[in-house]
Order: structure tokens, then sequence, then C-alpha cells
């Protein structure tokens, strides 16, 4: 590798192949084929290759799939990507340079990745392109949302009764989708399958009732009166909430593959290492011995894996793979194999710790929000297995003692899947004292940690007139962000209203 090539970070590279920083000379790879890219993809800040969906027209075939980008071409063997299958899509390997003997790009399939080299296709010299992106940057960081220099007058009481809509218009989106997924559990048990009563060798003549399917039963409320759907329901959320931003998709579909039903059935209501070995096992995420050079790891993951290797004897699911789980850019804390430890830690208190009715009780009892607060994050209190006190992966000690859930976790638990299933039961049952509850709760609920939507809308529209401190105002500014200001969809607005409107000052209360 060149001392150039050394000094020049991927983030560069990624930022002149998004933006196509390069010369109208025709791209070619290194085996001589023109290239034409007609979408560069989109960046992917997460684990696996830095573009996907691009598509790009390489000789006279045009490609769809995810483009990865080096400084050298030796950089993908380096990072194993031959032996990682989200890599097995990658359609095109763009290197800064190439140099030294030529080393083919493979995938974890065999296919030979196409390679460009960009070096003798730049726009400009590297030093021109570097200024561009440090412009590219600023004006990135300048982005504002598009009533800033018009909302610095609004009427604060009127931007508050806005701010509370909006958060009971997101506690309701999040309670939709909830119930969408409740319809489905109640359904399942109308859509097992039966063997048809016909002997084997019979010919089909007009076919049986049994194989035409039921049509989709319309739900009762007697329907919905089964605990076990509820607390799977509730299971499903908490374990979903357990990914954090990165990793709730392949948390979601595990608590969908390991169901409280699945755990009761294997009989490990009482959790430990048979537990654990479930979840990691199906998670995909079990090691190979051989990697781990710490001698307590090396125990711990003997115990798992022989665990498992019995699970597996009477188990048949589906799998995950070790690829579906992200493990960077993300803080150690926030590791899934810190988060499935909790949950085998949680799993348990469903089975003898009743949470739905202690979710149900406290949101109709008497208690002061503040104490109803506290019972519901207790619910969250766990103590996992002494290895994870101290990992954050396998063969990954941890400085200080790990705490599995935190207390911002614990939080953004209750306010995105606790409160919006326990509002979803009140609707249901027509339980007066849960939504009532629910509502004040969700009110006077302590906001979660700050973050860059939140500082953006403080400083942009806020800008002190109404206090973020509670769950509510905080989702409230989050769904204005992202369904509003980030769509301009400035007319639907009520703040858009009046600071867009031709015939209105910008002193005018909102209607």
């Amino acid at each position: 590798m060149t001392h150039r090539s050394r000094n020049i970070h991927e983030r560069f590279l990624r930022h002149i192949w998004s933006n196509q920083y390069l010369s109208h000379t025709q791209l070619q790879t290194v085996d001589g084929r023109n290239v034409n890219v007609l979408s560069p993809g989109d960046l992917n800040l997460d684990g696996g290759p830095d573009f996907s969906n691009a598509r790009v027209k390489i000789g006279e075939k045009t490609y769809l799939g995810d483009v990865e980008i080096h400084r050298t071409v030796h950089e993908w063997n380096q990072h194993l990507h031959q032996e990682d299958q989200r890599y097995n899509k990658v359609i095109l390997h763009v290197v800064l340079e190439r140099e030294g003997e030529k080393v083919p790009t493979l995938v974890m399939s065999g296919r030979k990745v196409p390679v460009l080299v960009l070096g003798p296709f730049l726009a400009e010299s590297l030093r021109a392109l570097w200024q561009r992106a440090i412009l590219d940057e600023r004006a990135r960081k300048s982005q504002t949302i598009p009533c800033y220099s018009k909302n610095s007058n609004l009427n604060p009481a009127s931007l508050e009764q806005w701010l509370s809509r909006l958060a009971v218009e997101r506690l309701e989106m999040k309670l939709r989708s909830f119930e969408e997924r409740l319809k489905e559990l109640a359904q399942e048990r109308f859509l097992t399958l039966r063997e048809s009563p016909r002997t084997w060798g019979e010919p089909p003549l007009e076919g049986f009732p049994e194989e035409i399917p039921p049509p989709i039963k319309e739900l009762t409320q007697k329907d919905f009166a089964k605990k076990e759907i509820w607390e799977q329901l509730l299971y499903e959320g908490i374990m979903e909430g357990l990914g954090y931003a990165k990793n709730r998709a392949p948390f979601h579909r595990l608590a969908k593959i390991v169901t409280l039903k699945t755990v009761e059935k294997l009989g490990l209501e009482e959790g430990g290492i048979q537990l654990e070995a479930l979840l990691f096992g199906v998670a995909g995420l079990l090691p190979r011995i051989k990697t781990l050079t710490e001698e307590c790891s090396r125990e711990y993951s003997r115990k798992l894996i022989h665990a498992w290797n019995e699970l597996r004897r009477t188990y048949r699911s589906e799998i995950l793979y070790a690829a579906d789980w992200q493990f960077f850019p993300t803080r150690p804390a926030n590791f899934p194999t810190v988060r499935i430890a909790a949950a085998s830690a949680l799993i348990p208190k469903f089975f003898y710790g009743d949470i739905l009715r202690v979710v149900v009780q406290t949101i109709k009892s008497s208690e002061k929000n503040s104490e109803k607060e506290q019972i519901l994050r207790n619910i969250f209190r766990v103590t996992v297995n002494d290895y994870w006190r101290s990992h954050y992966h396998f063969n990954d000690p941890a400085d200080t003692q790990i705490n599995p859930l935190g207390s911002m976790r614990c939080k953004e638990i209750i306010v995105n899947t606790v409160l919006p299933i326990a509002l979803l039961y009140a609707r249901i049952f027509r339980d007066s004292e849960v939504r009532e509850g629910t509502l004040r709760l969700f009110e006077v609920l302590s906001p979660s940690a700050e973050n860059a939507l939140t500082r953006i809308m403080e400083t942009q529209l806020i800008r002190g007139k109404v206090s973020l401190n509670s769950a509510s105002m905080q989702q409230a500014v989050l769904q204005l962000n992202k369904y509003y200001c980030s769509r301009h969809r400035c007319s639907e607005c009520e703040v858009g209203r009046v600071v867009f409107s031709e015939n209105s000052l910008v002193t005018r209360s909102l209607a």
C-alpha cells in the first residue's frame, strides 16, 4: 500500500462513490469490461457492504446488488469478507488503487467479483476532492428544518398543544402495529394444519372440504381473551426493544421463533444454561471453540454447545445466521450477545413473575405515577449469568462490570412497548381505568436520553418555549421530525400552516 492510500480514509472514498465524483471517461473494470453506474446505491453505516441496492451495468449485463469500497484490493481478504455471507450479493469491488499481485475478489459462495480501480477515473485531484468533501459535510451539518428561519415567534401554548397531539399520534401508530400482530396471534390457532381424512391412494376426484382453506375468522373480544397471546405480544415487543436501533429486526425474529410456548414445551421456564443455549443457538451466535483464547470463554462455550446439541435432538425450527446481527458500529453494552443474555434472564419472569398482570394492575392502581414507573422498571431488573457480567462477547472481556439492561433501555421499552400494549388492552376490553392510567403515565414519564434528532428540534423549533421533560413531549418531537419536517409535510403541520401562510404573521397563534 502506498503512502498516499494509507492516509486516505474509506469514509472519503465512500463519499466519492456516493456523489460519483468521477471523470466522463468510460469506466472499466481491471479485466477490461465497461462500467456504467446507473445508481451508486444506498449508503450502509451498519455492518456489511458499504452500499446496498446499487444498479451497475458491467459489460452487457445490468446488476442489482451491493458495492464494497476499499483503499486496495488486498483489504477484501484482510477484512475476511470472503468468509462472510453478508458479502455474497456484492456486484462490484471499488478500490482507490491496485498494486502488486493480482488478487481476485471472491465472495463466500465462490463467485468472482469485478474490481473497479477509481484512481484513473477521478474527476479531480485527491486534494481538490477532499476540499469538496469538506464543503459537502458543512452543507449537510447546516441543514435545517423547513420553518427554521420563520418559527421564532410561535405561541408557546399552541405549540405545546400541537406537540401533545403528535405524542398521541405516535402512541397510536405503535398501538396499531401491535394490534396487527395481536390479530395474527389470535388467528394462528385457526390455521393449524390438519391431516386429510381420505385414504392414501384414493383418487382426489373433486377434492375435500378439509382441503379448502377456511375464510378469515372475524375476531371477537372473546378471541382476544387468551392470556398467552398477550404475553407473546409483550415478549416480542420487549425482545425488539432489546435490539436497540441496529438489531431490532433479528431480535423480533428470534422472539417469533423461540416463542414462550416453545420455551414451555422444552421445559426451560426456569432459565439456566439450556435456555441460554437455545437462544444463542437459534441466533446463530455460538462461537467456535478454536477461536477462543480465554479459558473461561472456552469452558462456558463448551457448556452452551453441549446443551444446544442436546436440544437439537427435539428442537426443529428456523435458525438465524451470525451475519444477521450487527456488532459494529454499536456500543459494546448494546452488543446482541449481552442483550440475549439479558433475555434469557427475563423470559422466566413471564412464567413466574406474571409480567402481564403486573403491567395491567400497576397501571390501574392508585399509586403515584413515579411509583408506577419504578414498578414497571423493576420488571426489567435481571441477574444474568456471571460470564455476561464481565463479557461483551465470547472472548471479549469488559473492563468493568456490565449492566445488561440499563435504565435508559428499560425506559425506552416501557415507552415503545409496554404503554402501547397497555392502551391496546384497554381499547379491546373497554377498560377505562387502564386507558386513563396509561395516558397519564405517558404524559409524566421521564424522558429518555437526548439524541441528535431531539437536539435538532430543540434548537431549531422548541427554543425553550416548551419543556421536553417528559417521554410524551420527547416522542412528539421525534414524530414531528420524522413524519413532517423530514418529509416536507409543512401543509399538514400546524406550525407550517402558520409560518408559511402568506396572509398570516408568525406571531399568530397556532390554530
